[in-house]
Parts: C-alpha cells; sequence; structure tokens
C-alpha cells in the first residue's frame, strides 16, 4: 500500500506552550488525549503517545472503578469523574478512591 504513513500510536505536533514529559494535553479542536513522550519547548516538534494506561494526577474527591470514564479538568489540570465541563479522555484503569491524587486512565480514541 503506497499510501501508509505509520500505525497512528503517535503523533508528531507542535505546541503553542512548553510541556513535560508525561503531560497530558488535548490536541485540536477535536480535544484528543496525548501524552507528551519528552519534554519540549514552546513550538517545537514533540512526539505524543495516543494509546496506553497512564498514571495522571487526580482530584481528591473523585472515585472509580475500572472501565469506568475519566474526565480531564483543564483548568484544574487532572482527572476528575465529573463530566460536565471537563473533557472525556479515556476509563479508569485501576480503582481510584476519593483520597488517591492519582489515577491510572486508558486513553481512548475518539469514535
Amino acid at each position: 500500500m503506497n499510501n501508509y504513513i505509520q500505525k497512528g500510536k503517535t503523533l508528531t505536533v507542535a505546541l503553542a506552550a512548553a510541556v513535560t514529559s508525561g503531560q497530558l494535553v488535548l490536541l485540536g479542536n477535536s480535544k484528543l488525549p496525548a501524552i507528551a513522550t519528552g519534554t519540549y519547548a514552546a513550538n517545537v516538534a514533540g512526539e505524543y503517545q495516543l494509546s496506553g494506561v497512564f498514571e495522571l494526577p487526580a482530584d481528591g474527591p473523585s472515585a472509580g472503578v475500572v472501565g469506568d470514564l475519566a474526565y480531564w479538568d483543564a483548568a484544574a489540570g487532572d482527572v476528575t469523574s465529573t463530566a460536565a465541563g471537563n473533557t472525556k479522555i479515556g476509563v479508569y484503569a485501576s480503582p481510584k478512591v476519593a483520597t488517591d491524587l492519582t489515577a491510572r486512565v486508558r486513553l481512548t480514541q475518539l469514535s
């Protein structure tokens, strides 16, 4: 097939803001969740992982079981169980109790 480019598990993107390795970003107007694979300065192309399970900062009050939807609160910069005003990024990959300040999330691709 002469039009194949890549598997699509990562994308190369230059973002307007600097990012650190492991940071979750929301790409484009679709708000595609992606994880920075390295630390990149603003406007420098970097690699962003689109799939997998990642441990991310989470709000204390949220709780969830494996398979529950996980959302990103961009204002707070953390994972939450609250859908209103937040972006769906995936599902909880391990149980999260209300006292946990991190959550393991399996990123989901847009459908």
